[in-house]
């Protein structure tokens, strides 16, 4: 297989990883949401992250584990989830007066985050194609979001900067992809977590009903599952590439939002989908008109 062909098809795989990952983050985000109407965001996130830390563990191998304590590795791994923790405490507070919806639709900013990020940072060349698509799903999220008619700007501007913080840690993952397992990643991450929301947890302590365990337990296995699938796919394909399939949790969203919370979509929301998922549909023509002129090559 030509060099060219081969990295046009670890993208394409990359892509569909990094696309199932979004979808169980999307299942992720309606327990938290959930969850948070009746327990602290520190509680819920310092289960979650123990969860993912003792499955990650069982994973890894010691080389794995001795390289998360690497210098270089160690102090990007530490920001990474620095910049994880300050955008779900923001994400995760904005939840409390938004619509699932509307919440996830705010944060999609953070993929034309990563595309600007993508070259300066990785050196990734990003292309026509790939900006075209971002900046179209991108359109898609404005239309969707319907800003001029949000109750309250401040749930929005915390959206916001939890994508901002987001699109950075996409970065630095995909830049420690290459060094670091996955497993190894997966247990680095959330073991800052594990720390931080430790100290917080006992101050703001509700005892959870049996349920609210129950859905604990499947946040963590969720949560770990798309981990485990979003750093596998930013493992094989360029993150200015994936960027734009980040959008299809919108759908995951909106089926969420309304089966779970009975939050009907508005027209706008609807329009506001048909045209992200043109846009990734357009990203992914792309993708694969790249792999079958790579493999004529």
């Amino acid at each position: 297989m030509s060099p060219a062909k081969a990295e046009a098809s670890r993208t394409l795989t990359g892509i569909a990883l990094a696309t199932c990952g979004w979808a169980a983050f999307s299942m992720q985000d309606a327990i938290v949401k959930w969850l948070v109407v009746k327990l602290p965001v520190p509680e819920v996130l310092f289960a979650r992250s123990v969860t993912i830390v003792a499955l990650a563990s069982l994973a890894a191998r010691r080389a794995d584990l001795r390289a998360i304590v690497e210098r270089r590795n160690f102090t990007a791994i530490g920001s990474r989830a620095a910049f994880i923790l300050i955008a779900w405490i923001a994400y995760y507070s904005a939840s409390r007066s938004l619509q699932l919806a509307e919440l996830v639709t705010l944060y999609f900013a953070a993929p034309l985050f990563v595309v600007a990020m993508s070259n300066p940072v990785l050196g990734e060349i990003v292309g026509p194609w790939r900006w075209l698509a971002t900046i179209v799903g991108f359109g898609g999220v404005l239309v969707a979001a319907d800003l001029s008619a949000a109750p309250d700007i401040w749930p929005a501007v915390l959206a916001l900067f939890a994508a901002l913080c987001w699109a950075i840690t996409t970065i630095l993952a995909r830049s420690l992809s290459q060094a670091v397992s996955t497993a190894a990643l997966m247990v680095g991450s959330n073991l800052v977590f594990v720390v931080a929301c430790g100290v917080l947890a006992p101050f703001v302590f509700v005892w959870p009903d049996a349920f609210s365990l129950a859905l604990i337990l499947a946040l963590g296995l969720i949560g770990s599952l798309g981990q485990f699938l979003l750093f596998e796919g930013l493992r094989r394909a360029p993150a200015s590439a994936l960027a734009p399939f980040e959008y299809s949790s919108l759908a995951w969203a909106i089926l969420w939002g309304w089966t779970i919370f009975g939050d009907l979509p508005g027209r706008h929301v609807l329009i506001g989908a048909t045209v992200i998922l043109c846009s990734g549909l357009f990203m992914l023509f792309i993708e694969g008109r790249r792999h079958v002129l790579a493999a004529r090559a």
